[in-house]
């Protein structure tokens, strides 16, 4: 102020009325907080936004990929953090199909949860019965009747989506996602970008995996250094084999 217009020209307040007037302007702002929940922030909708509904399985289904808070081990022997990708169906908020790989989610990576997606899935030895397609509340006669490997499915559906909804990442927009797609029939509808809001049933689900699931395993990260253990690293001990098959089971018994 004083090299603008000069010394004692503008009236400066005190310092304590002066800290009071810059906590009343950054309010709600996080001006002096985190940039990422500044920019999370600038995010939110400004209005009440409308939500999507869907009214038959695989009518819609969202799709997105995200780093997990947890640490692999994987053949290399050095220390990752493992990639998720899944798909939810918004009419039964069903999670269709889980993927995971070491942190770098390639476009083919992203196609194998398509074919997953498309397939009954297996039974794995020592699984508990309950998780058997034939103890659900599906109408397993009628599916055996479609597919004879429902005799020994687990006890997730089969939906085949109409339309994969889809945000701007690479792996998503790469031409051997969206060929899949096309062979597959699966119509593709891009998000808006920076818009969390229009996949937000899939970022609710990454936040209940990391949440209800990864914070129990060895390895686990935290959301933040500041949740985060000393040397996190060196407690994993989970291969991205196993750790994918404690996550089916986890989601079949969820």
């Amino acid at each position: 102020m004083e090299a603008t217009h000069g010394e004692g020209v503008v009236p400066l307040p005190s310092k304590n009325t002066f800290y009071k007037l810059i906590d009343a302007l950054s309010t709600g702002r996080h001006t002096f907080g985190s940039a990422v929940t500044r920019r999370q922030t600038a995010n939110r909708p400004q209005g009440p936004f409308t939500p999507t509904f869907a009214d038959r399985p695989g009518e819609q289904v969202r799709i997105d990929s995200t780093p997990l808070d947890v640490m692999v081990v994987p053949d290399s022997g050095l220390t990752v953090r493992a990639d998720l990708t899944i798909a939810v169906d918004v009419a039964t908020r069903t999670i269709c199909a889980a993927v995971l790989r070491p942190v770098g989610t390639k476009a083919v990576d992203a196609s194998l949860l398509l074919a997953r997606m498309l397939v009954p899935e297996p039974m794995r030895p020592g699984w508990s019965a309950s998780l058997r397609m034939a103890a659900s509340r599906m109408p397993h006669r009628r599916l055996l009747g479609v597919d004879t490997r429902m005799e020994q499915a687990a006890a997730r559906p089969v939906i085949v989506p109409d339309t994969a909804v889809i945000d701007g990442g690479k792996v998503f927009i790469s031409d051997t996602f969206i060929r899949a797609c096309d062979r597959l029939g699966i119509s593709v509808q891009r998000a808006r970008p920076r818009t969390p809001t229009d996949k937000a049933i899939v970022e609710a689900t990454f936040s209940a995996i990391n949440t209800r699931f990864v914070q129990h395993l060895a390895g686990y990260t935290g959301a933040n250094v500041s949740r985060r253990g000393d040397r996190v690293e060196k407690l994993a001990v989970w291969t991205i084999p196993d750790l994918q098959e404690l996550l089916d089971e986890w989601i079949l018994a969820g």
